[in-house]
């Protein structure tokens, strides 16, 4: 899988979990995502090995569980810096795997 869903609006969804799951080939820019009224992103991208979309802009300052959200996402990089996950409580994995990662996620506060 890895269609346009750029035009989606989803910013009525709170249950992100799993979305994604094992959609390897999926690498497609989700940064018009509205995700501000997210709770659950675990799991999002849990397999996504292509995935380095930005989703740097996110509003994920709503989010809860942020377990295993981009676990075996070989491929991703993105900046996060600027995500507010001071509400978030599991983290879990959140990056298990990601060996391409390297971003600043220094002044996040957990």
């Amino acid at each position: 899988f890895n269609e346009d869903l750029s035009e989606w609006d989803v910013s009525n969804g709170t249950n992100f979990s799993c979305m994604f799951y094992d959609c390897t080939s999926f690498n497609r820019d989700l940064s018009s995502w509205n995700v501000w009224n997210a709770t659950d992103l675990q799991s999002m991208f849990n397999g996504c090995t292509s995935f380095n979309g930005n989703v740097s802009s996110w509003n994920v300052s709503s989010a809860t569980t942020l377990f295993c959200m981009f676990y075996e996402c070989i491929s991703f990089n993105g900046d996060l810096s600027c995500w507010n996950v001071s509400n978030a409580t599991e983290f879990f994995g959140m990056f298990w795997q990601c060996t391409s990662f390297n971003g600043d996620v220094s002044s996040w506060d957990v």
